[in-house]
């Protein structure tokens, strides 16, 4: 990256020296003799918050990592800008916004003061209002002739991934409602869902901060039709909009009684916090959404008050930032083993790539450090048996987490066993690997070739941090996802960048709403588009129109 070069400097170059010299120091030595030179290592660099156990013992992390990055948070003042955050300042600064959503789950904000005094009370009436609206629509619900069986959740991004994470892991498996989202353009992925549903028994939960996003109108105006192919007039009366533009589900038709609103400051990465969470709740239960916010809530009170050296979200970040700067880290991998979490990864994706996939400082200028990691992952043992593979021999240094629950929600205890089992031992394996002497005492009545017991060789000393939570309760899940949220703005302090837009994402955006025009109107309008589009670009059109 030639910016790197001319950006200014957001590090100071004795930190990045001190650091330097520590990943040399620690890519030669690797992560096993740390626990003979610290006895009690596996107690010390664990800790226990509210909602999990978290244990970087498997980690590089040490007593001079942590005090090179305390002297890092010292310097760039990490402290202010964390009181910025809870106390309301524009920290969005290219946007000039605030960053609100803790007080979606703390309306009193923990009792710290705000610049602007008047948020709070939006807070507080937003949510007095969410309770209000939900009470509405049970009502209603329970007044129909026919008891609704199926929910269609349509949204994208934002406004979809963190409520299909919620229902998925907190409505348990003896669910009546079915609730389907809908957020690809992809008609496949909308023609498949309604094929599982009917007119009379269905819902439909529109999305969208602005009520404007083209995918999620369009997939309403194909869902409308559909009812109305099935015999229903008015079929919006069956629709419900959820967005912080009341007047624009208005005009698309929405009843106003049917319009749940939510802040205008409520950021889309973030919003699972509020009203846009509508269709987890109503099959959930309200209690249980209370309880996710409660959860959420302790883990800001964590990261709010707590140092550095022993606040979990600024751990994990530093060591995020250690890996990917000075230890040539590209990704990091997620495995849940708990099939609820199956969303997760594609939550975490968004929330942090989102946000610190950035290639400007806060002043605009070329950032003088890699920012995010590629996120990836998957589901429990499914993939192990397919990327681990490269987690346990490949060329790459990939930091991994592994999130167990320890006890499940149901009583086939024999199989949690397994599933726990096959995780713990993953990350045993990752630290430890086994050398050629090993494989030979293992396999001393196999006659194994030469070329076989080499190619057994795992070398270990690969980094992964276990997050442990005792049962998915809706305040362990609200802990966790606070938790990533808080650790996603550690990283992006660290890199000195503004974690809170995404202009990455807007200019495809406004190419396609170029591009659409020319593919309904033919090839000669494509062939214009010369000056508009690369010749790559223009070749595909004209194979797309043939």
């Amino acid at each position: 990256m030639t910016s790197l070069e001319t950006s200014t400097q957001s590090i100071s170059a004795s930190i990045r020296s001190e650091l330097s010299t520590l990943a040399k120091r620690d890519a030669s030595d690797g992560i096993k003799p740390k626990f003979s030179d610290q006895p009690k290592r596996a107690e010390e660099m664990g800790f226990d918050v509210p909602g999990f156990y978290i244990d970087f013992s498997k980690t590089h992390l040490s007593d001079d990592l942590l005090a090179i990055y305390q002297r890092f948070a010292s310097e760039i003042e990490f402290d202010s800008k964390r009181n910025a955050l809870f106390s309301g300042a524009k920290i969005n600064a290219s946007e000039g916004r605030s960053v609100l959503h803790t007080l979606l789950r703390d309306e009193d904000n923990q009792g710290i003061e705000m610049e602007r005094p008047e948020t709070i009370v939006q807070a507080q009436d937003s949510k007095a209002q969410f309770l209000t609206q939900y009470q509405a629509i049970q009502a209603q619900l329970e007044t129909r002739s026919t008891a609704v069986t199926d929910i269609i959740h349509v949204g994208i991004g934002g406004s979809s991934l963190g409520t299909q994470l919620v229902f998925e892991a907190l409505t348990g498996l003896g669910a009546t409602t079915k609730v389907h989202f809908i957020g690809n353009i992809d008609a496949h992925q909308l023609v498949a869902v309604l094929e599982q549903c009917n007119v009379e028994s269905t819902l439909v939960i529109g999305v969208s901060k602005t009520f404007t996003t083209a995918e999620t109108l369009q997939n309403l105006d194909s869902i409308a039709n559909w009812f109305v192919q099935n015999g229903v007039a008015e079929p919006l009366s069956n629709f419900y909009g959820v967005t912080a533009s009341p007047i624009k589900a208005a005009e698309y038709g929405i009843p106003s009684e049917n319009v749940v609103s939510f802040p205008q400051w409520v950021g889309g990465r973030y919003s699972v916090w509020s009203s846009v969470s509508l269709s987890a709740a109503l099959v959930m239960g309200i209690e249980k959404f209370e309880q996710f916010l409660q959860g959420a809530a302790q883990i800001d009170r964590h990261f709010y008050q707590t140092d550095v050296t022993s606040n979990v979200c600024f751990i994990a970040a530093m060591l995020d930032h250690y890996y990917g700067n000075f230890m040539d880290a590209k990704s990091r991998a997620i495995f849940a083993y708990d099939h609820r979490l199956r969303s997760l990864v594609d939550y975490l994706q968004q929330l942090e790539t989102e946000s610190n996939g950035k290639d400007r400082q806060r002043d605009g200028s070329p950032v003088d450090q890699e920012t995010s990691p590629v996120v990836w992952g998957g589901v429990g043992t499914d993939v192990q048996h397919s990327v681990f593979q490269m987690l346990h021999q490949g060329t790459s240094l990939i930091p991994a987490e592994f999130i167990l629950v320890k006890t499940p929600d149901h009583n086939l205890f024999d199989h949690h066993t397994e599933l726990l089992a096959n995780g713990l031992a993953q990350t045993a394996a990752l630290l430890s690997g086994q050398d050629y002497q090993t494989v030979g005492r293992l396999h001393a009545d196999e006659d194994l070739s030469d070329l076989t017991k080499r190619a057994k060789i795992f070398s270990g000393d690969r980094p992964s941090t276990t997050v442990l939570l005792e049962q998915l309760t809706p305040e362990a899940l609200g802990a966790l996802l606070a938790f990533y949220e808080h650790r996603t703005f550690c990283c992006g302090v660290l890199a000195n960048i503004n974690s809170y837009d995404q202009m990455g994402v807007e200019l495809g955006k406004r190419l396609a709403k170029q591009l659409k025009p020319r593919l309904e109107s033919g090839k000669s309008e494509a062939q214009k588009s010369a000056e508009e589009f690369d010749p790559s670009t223009l070749n595909l059109i004209n194979r797309v129109m043939r």
